[in-house]
C-alpha cells in the first residue's frame, strides 16, 4: 500500500470520528462521557472505594480532545494529498 494512501486513509478516518464527537453528532460526546461515568463507577466498586480519581478527560472534556483529534486526522490527509502530488 503506498505511504499516500496510508495517510489519506488514517487522516480521514481519524477526521470523521473526531468531528463526529466534536461536533456531538447525535448525542455521541454525551454517551462517550456516560460511559466513562459507568467505567469510573465500575473501577471504583471494584476498588472499594466511593470517590474514583478525574482524570484529565474527566475535567477538561471529551470535545477539545476530540477535536483535537479531527484536527489532526485534518493534517494528516492533506499530507496524503501533498505526498501524491508530489509523486515523493
Amino acid at each position: 500500500m503506498p505511504f499516500w494512501l496510508f495517510l489519506m486513509l488514517f487522516g480521514l478516518s481519524a477526521s470523521v470520528a473526531g468531528g463526529w464527537v466534536a461536533l456531538d453528532i447525535r448525542g455521541s460526546a454525551e454517551a462517550l462521557k456516560e460511559f466513562q461515568r459507568r467505567g469510573h463507577e465500575l473501577s471504583a466498586l471494584a476498588a472499594g472505594t466511593f470517590t474514583p480519581r478525574p482524570n484529565k478527560v474527566t475535567r477538561i472534556g471529551l470535545r477539545p480532545y476530540a477535536a483535537l483529534v479531527g484536527l489532526a486526522g485534518s493534517v494528516l490527509a492533506l499530507a496524503g494529498v501533498a505526498e501524491l502530488l508530489t509523486g515523493g
